[in-house]
């Protein structure tokens, strides 16, 4: 039922209303906070049955921003209650889109997919090691909700399928709040580490303080900005004139702000999904990902740090050393290590189906606790953490059968996006490589982070892959050379 979007400017300023209305009332008084968000959910819930792809897109960019916003406008009393707002957000949207394409009958098809399967399928696994391994059932299904809730934007993409011209769109959002992102790092590399109030973190090996920007850490900045930058450099090889210009620009601004990161994780994420779309569809990617990056380096040594701080003359910062310094320590035993010795003799003990969805690392576990801390983990590793990788805690909850099946679906995707984007050209052959890419970082990234359980990029990711079966399925399986594949 989308309308034009000319038609949206009332209910969308009712909605930006009520949600400086939910701000300002909770200074005043909690009922009044509650009251404006739920009126605020209400009115998210029309615009998305009417313009169900732009709060997609919105859907996918909250998450980005809105412990930032909340940890401003929202009293510390109230923050427990906006913890799961993203969730929030995404059932209400979800329910929207989803009951729309039920009426007009495109809920079954947009289900028939092989990630879908392997999707339901990982969920079979871990109902059945529940029921196995006797975990009470609000812990299993805490986790199994934790674990693929994100996942669902996969499919809701496809329930408004998207051409060439809705995705580009999709995707320059995405890009800009990257950029807007990286900007704001910027500002804390050359200003002040506190720029705008926003946080930066002590580094190990010489960086003096790490960027955050808008989100909780440098490591998931760095995976934004990572999954972000494949766009830039596949538009700088598809397009040409001034829209090249601007994409490179583009890509320098995420690539400083990534370094200043100092993520290996990102960093190495971003190099290897490069030579794979390099490998598959663009062999010129990794060649301009090398000159992107010494042109980086180069501007980042002379560069000046924290004009604006009093303090800049105490900060110890080396570039060479730091570089060098997180890149050794790729190959050191620190506690990421120490998580996969804890892990190891509970993977031996439940191999296939693991020990049960929920008990071992992430939000679930850390909320209920676990069995398997007393038994296999007390003591080793620092108290309530017990995993920083999301592959080894999908290993212990759900086995090998349960890591093959989520991995499998990822995997499905990425190959048919990299399949088509090799047969296309233009716009659609930078769309599809790039999401593909992008899924790859986040996929490499999660084995030193959550970050498939967490929303800040997970969104993100299971939309845009969605999207990308979306372009695949549809019209826009037309030949190369269509007008709007330029």
């Amino acid at each position: 039922m989308a309308r034009s979007p000319g038609a949206a400017t009332w209910p969308a300023g009712l909605a930006v209303a009520l949600t400086l209305a939910a701000v300002v009332g909770a200074q005043l008084a909690p009922a009044l906070f509650f009251a404006a968000g739920v009126l605020l959910l209400g009115m998210l819930a029309y615009l998305s049955w009417h313009w169900p792809r732009a709060m997609l897109v919105l859907l996918i960019l909250a998450p980005l921003l809105d412990r930032f916003l909340i940890s401003l406008g929202i009293p510390a009393g109230l923050r427990p209650a906006t913890t799961y707002a993203s969730e929030a957000l995404l059932l209400v949207v979800g329910v929207a889109v989803t009951v729309a394409a039920a009426r007009s009958r495109q809920l079954i098809p947009a289900l028939r997919h092989p990630v879908v399967a392997g999707l339901c399928a990982f969920a079979v696994i871990g109902a059945a090691s529940a029921v196995l391994n006797g975990v009470p059932p609000a812990v299993a299904v805490a986790g199994l909700v934790f674990t693929l809730d994100a996942a669902v934007l996969f499919v809701l993409p496809r329930l408004v399928p998207f051409g060439n011209r809705e995705a580009a769109w999709a995707v320059m959002a995405f890009v800009g709040a990257a950029a807007a992102a990286a900007l704001l790092a910027m500002g804390q590399v050359l200003i002040h580490p506190n720029f705008l109030g926003l946080e930066t973190f002590a580094g190990r090996f010489s960086e003096g303080q790490r960027v955050a920007s808008l989100l909780v850490s440098p490591n998931l900045l760095g995976l934004l900005l990572a999954m972000a930058l494949p766009f830039s450099l596949l538009a700088c090889l598809e397009t040409a004139g001034r829209r090249r210009w601007v994409a490179g620009g583009v890509a320098l601004l995420l690539s400083l702000a990534l370094l200043y990161t100092f993520s290996r994780g990102a960093w190495l994420a971003l190099v290897l999904a490069t030579v794979v779309v390099s490998v598959v569809v663009e062999r010129r990617a990794i060649a301009l990902l090398a000159l992107i990056g010494l042109l980086t380096f180069a501007i980042a040594l002379v560069l000046p740090r924290h004009l604006a701080d009093p303090q800049r003359g105490e900060e110890r910062f080396d570039l060479i050393a730091a570089t060098l310094g997180r890149l050794e320590a790729l190959g050191e035993g620190d506690l990421r290590v120490q998580f996969v010795e804890n892990a190891t003799p509970i993977i031996l003990d439940h191999p296939l189906i693991g020990a049960g969805p929920g008990r071992y690392g992430g939000a679930v576990a850390r909320t209920f606790g676990s069995p398997l801390y007393q038994q296999y983990t007390a003591g080793t590793v620092p108290v309530g953490r017990t995993v920083d990788n999301f592959w080894l805690h999908l290993l212990v909850e759900t086995g090998a059968f349960g890591v093959l099946a989520f991995a499998g679906a990822i995997a499905i995707g990425v190959a048919d996006a990299l399949r088509a984007a090799s047969k296309s050209a233009g716009l659609r052959r930078a769309l599809l490589a790039g999401i593909a890419a992008a899924m790859t970082v986040v996929a490499i990234d999660s084995i030193t982070e959550m970050v498939l359980e967490g929303n800040s990029t997970a969104f993100a990711a299971w939309f845009l892959l969605g999207m990308a079966t979306s372009l695949v399925g549809t019209a826009a399986d037309r030949a190369p050379d269509a007008p709007d594949a330029q």
